[in-house]
């Protein structure tokens, strides 16, 4: 493991609405903190990268993008760059343009299980607010690794997507509202490494954002058996289903994954897109047939005119039709996952998870 056995290496992920909360715990947190803090927001390819900047306006501790081989070292905060992958190696930290995960580049689960694998028990996830269920996964390999799990109470979140996909399928340790989230961040960060937490093997973990990984078709197989009928939006390779404890995502051998939700979301973008691109061609075609009509009345050629100018009036037709369709179409979101109301009294309530 990287680093001094004392300091942990905090994980921070989130999406929309992600921002207030996260500048929250940030200026909450304490200049002589134990640990180096990772922080992953989604952005997009485009984005000019302000956030360092903002947090820092508000953090007692520097924060900076990181960089390529940056150490992981206590008493600083590295932010994901917009475009790249943020991931923990026992070479340090590894910024890399690899595959997308649920559609997004930076994702939550690359930073949240290479931490998970490489930090063990020094490991300290935090789910932010966010929609669809990028960061469950890798939540649960920091559990599986003996890491502690905090998430924003969903109530508080102005998008309970990831708060809500990250409860239902972990074991969570914390369920808190985003103010008291720094403080129990400090007072793990104190607290020493119980004994007998140990990272669980990781040669035979798969890691697809490693740039010397290239994983193909016979080993996942081999793996996780036979591939699923569903193929990959990205992409379009087969996609395998990989089911763990609570966790279930889908994985081509390229290294694309999604949690179901995120799945379903690349779908109806692609469903969206052939369907468009119908009303593009539909209406492309219609404008031809009107040319030739038109060419064909000029020659006198009535007849073939009509023949023309009813196919026109066909593919206009079909195209306002499948206009209506994606104009019409209702919110297909799918819900967020469902959480037991006893579970959530369990989390929110639990006399050893609560801060001293």
């Amino acid at each position: 493991m990287p680093g001094d056995v004392a300091f942990r290496t905090v994980v921070i992920g989130g999406s929309a609405g992600s921002l207030e909360p996260l500048t929250t715990i940030v200026g909450l947190l304490p200049p002589s903190l134990n640990a180096c803090v990772l922080i992953v927001i989604h952005t997009g390819s485009e984005s000019v990268g302000v956030l360092p900047r903002v947090l820092a306006r508000r953090s007692a501790l520097p924060v900076t993008f990181a960089g390529d081989l940056d150490p992981i070292t206590p008493r600083r905060i590295y932010v994901a760059r917009p475009d790249c992958h943020l991931i923990v190696t026992a070479d340090g930290l590894r910024v890399v343009h690899g595959p997308r995960e649920h559609g997004f580049r930076p994702a939550v689960d690359p930073l949240f299980r290479t931490a998970g694998r490489e930090m063990g028990p020094r490991a300290i996830g935090v789910i932010l607010s966010g929609a669809l269920g990028d960061g469950a996964y890798g939540l649960s390999v920091i559990k599986r690794h003996g890491g502690r799990a905090i998430v924003q109470d969903p109530a508080e979140a102005t998008v309970d997507r990831m708060p809500n996909s990250a409860i239902a399928t972990v074991d969570v340790d914390y369920v808190l509202p985003s103010a008291e989230i720094a403080p129990t961040i400090a007072r793990l960060t104190g607290e020493p490494v119980q004994q007998g937490d140990t990272t669980m093997a990781r040669a035979n973990d798969l890691e697809p954002q490693l740039p010397s990984a290239e994983t193909s078709v016979s080993e996942m197989e081999r793996r996780y058996g036979a591939p699923s009928a569903l193929t990959c939006p990205d992409c379009g390779g087969a996609l395998w289903e990989i089911e763990e404890g609570r966790v279930v995502r889908y994985q081509c051998h390229v290294g694309h994954q999604y949690a179901p939700d995120a799945l379903d979301s690349g779908q109806r973008d692609t469903v969206d897109g052939a369907l468009w691109s119908a009303v593009r061609v539909l209406e492309e075609h219609a404008s031809l047939r009107r040319k030739m009509a038109k060419r064909a009345a000029g020659r006198g050629l009535k007849g073939v005119a009509d023949v023309f100018e009813e196919r026109a009036r066909d593919a206009h037709d079909q195209a306002r039709q499948i206009r209506a369709v994606l104009f019409a179409a209702s919110d297909m979101t799918a819900p967020a996952p469902a959480v037991p109301a006893a579970r959530r009294r369990e989390i929110r309530h639990p006399k050893r998870k609560r801060g001293r």
